[in-house]
């Protein structure tokens, strides 16, 4: 998932695989949908940070981007790499050197043909300090050059062996714009979003909507999507609808067709009604979870991380948060991302007796209705981000249970810039979040030393070496291993509090067929049908 500074739904703010997958299925194997005039309503939640790939930060833009733009490979939703602009690829012996063959034919929406040149001068753009790059320089981790073979052969050059590479150019971060554009809008180019997509960008109104056009020249879709031609649908309208209430309401008018972040209590409503469909669209990565201050007392005290660990009832807190929609995690990797351990399941279940020992035996003792040490209370201070209204019920479902297991939990709600200073300071105790991922080299971000998000602010040799072992060994079982091994690690100094599975649950009007998923998650409305 990445180097966000500026994220905070990112990639941050960051289930059902089958579900996705199935959807996924469904749109593929359908009739070819044939052009239409029809104008596609998308109730959206968040305004976007920006519309420049390789410097947005945030999760909600990645659906605007798949839709412009394209990339190197195509993910489908079970993470299997597939050719797009790349038609096939190769990787040296010693996994530094990235070969490329690129599609003939394809052209950018303001007419630039799309070549090798194109690829090296996103990367040149990428990597260059003043693009101040987000995620998109994240995916590329030590692979920053790249060379011109021919025309359609491209080599991205790595300083060591890097395997998430490969999947992680399939991500929306890096879709691959017009170099024209990029010479011509320079630090414009955030509003003027030029791919070689199935959509054009028409307009942005901050806070109002993005408004994209069908792009007639598309002849070059992923193969994976066995379709190829422009797009059925005419006019994509992200209608940016701030509160969930409004976009229900909109919904139900027949304003929009699709809305996303739904929730819960209406979701599972929108679910028996038959004129609606409703979709959980997996969000791979590490789910929503909270990182655990390994720093700052008393979180600095391994035994109160795992007394914390066993003293939420997740469900009940998900319960408060979001009506129970959202299956519990337990795991530092989600299930349907590479290195998931189902071992780790039940490492920590709900068990406040088994809490009260760890901290008896490690010299705590309750005082006052609360757990003290050496005159110390044990006070713990939860953090969560004002302006989105699921991490702040989530604390305040995690600040109920530790109270009750007498663990003094005060909790803060913050606007983004003082969250994000508590994070980097290590002011804070622990935080719910998410973050997005189709690796799990994403653990890197969190637990090598000098990482932006290393916000446990924990490091340890051993962990490191682990870490740097499975970026450069082949995809494999031995890799697996290796990230199974970094979780348990992880989970046995309680690092982390895995929460709950990331979904984006999605209701729709039965009229519209056809959405598509990325891998990762992100929505595509390609092969999308609106019926009249």
């Amino acid at each position: 998932m990445h180097n966000l500074r500026k994220a905070v739904r990112l990639v941050i703010i960051c289930a059902l695989a089958g579900a996705v997958v199935a959807a996924f299925g469904i749109a593929a194997s359908q009739a070819s949908p044939k052009a239409t005039g029809s104008t596609l309503t998308i109730g959206w939640a968040e305004p976007p940070d920006n519309l420049n790939p390789a410097t947005t930060g945030a999760r909600d833009v990645g659906p605007i981007l798949v839709n412009v733009f394209d990339t190197l490979v195509w993910l489908t939703p079970d993470l299997k790499v597939t050719p797009d602009l790349a038609t096939k690829w190769s990787i040296s012996k010693d996994g530094k050197t990235y070969t490329f063959t690129l599609r003939q034919g394809v052209k950018f929406h303001d007419g630039t043909p799309f070549n090798a040149d194109s690829i090296v001068a996103n990367i040149k753009y990428i990597t260059d300090s003043a693009t101040k790059s987000n995620i998109s320089l994240a995916l590329l981790g030590p692979c920053l050059t790249a060379t011109k073979v021919s025309a359609y052969q491209v080599q991205i050059h790595c300083k060591t062996a890097y395997t998430p590479l490969l999947v992680q150019l399939g991500e929306p971060y890096f879709g691959i714009q017009s170099p024209t554009a990029i010479q011509k809008y320079g630090k414009d180019l955030a509003v003027h979003p030029i791919g070689t997509g199935p959509f054009r960008f028409v307009s942005y109104t901050p806070n109002v909507n993005v408004v994209l056009d069908r792009n007639p020249d598309y002849q070059w879709a992923p193969p994976a999507l066995n379709h190829n031609g422009p797009a059925s649908i005419g006019k994509l309208d992200f209608h940016i609808v701030v509160s969930s209430q409004a976009r229900i309401s909109e919904l139900q008018s027949g304003q929009s067709q699709i809305i996303q972040e739904t929730p819960g209590v209406f979701y599972k409503t929108f679910a028996k009604n038959p004129a609606y469909k409703v979709v959980a669209d997996t969000i791979t990565g590490l789910g929503i979870w909270a990182p655990i201050n390994a720093s700052k007392f008393p979180t600095n005290d391994v035994a109160v991380r795992r007394a914390i660990l066993y003293s939420v009832d997740k469900v009940s807190a998900i319960k408060v948060a979001d009506n129970g929609v959202f299956p519990v995690s337990n795991t530092p990797i989600q299930k349907g991302t590479t290195g998931y351990d189902a071992s780790l399941e039940n490492m920590y279940p709900y068990n406040p007796k088994k809490a009260a020992q760890i901290l008896t035996a490690a010299g705590w003792k309750m005082s006052g209705g609360f757990w003290a040490k050496n005159g110390k209370r044990l006070t713990l201070d939860l953090t969560a981000i004002s302006s989105v209204p699921e991490y702040p019920l989530i604390a305040q479902g995690i600040q109920g249970a530790l109270r009750k297991n007498g663990m003094d939990a005060k909790l803060r709600q913050l606007a983004v810039p003082a969250w994000l200073a508590a994070n980097i300071k290590g002011s804070f105790s622990l935080t719910p979040l998410q973050y997005i991922a189709v690796d799990p080299d994403a653990l890197h971000l969190w637990y090598l030393p000098k990482q932006f998000f290393n916000w446990s602010h924990y490091t340890n040799p051993a962990l490191s070496k682990l870490i740097l072992q499975g970026q450069k060994q082949p995809a494999g079982p031995a890799r697996i291993a290796t990230y199974k091994k970094i979780q348990r690690f992880v989970m046995e100094q309680a690092l982390q509090m895995p929460i709950h599975v990331n979904q984006d649950l999605l209701v729709m009007s039965k009229k519209l067929s056809g959405v598509t998923w990325s891998g990762g998650g992100f929505e595509t409305f390609y092969l999308a049908t609106l019926a009249g």
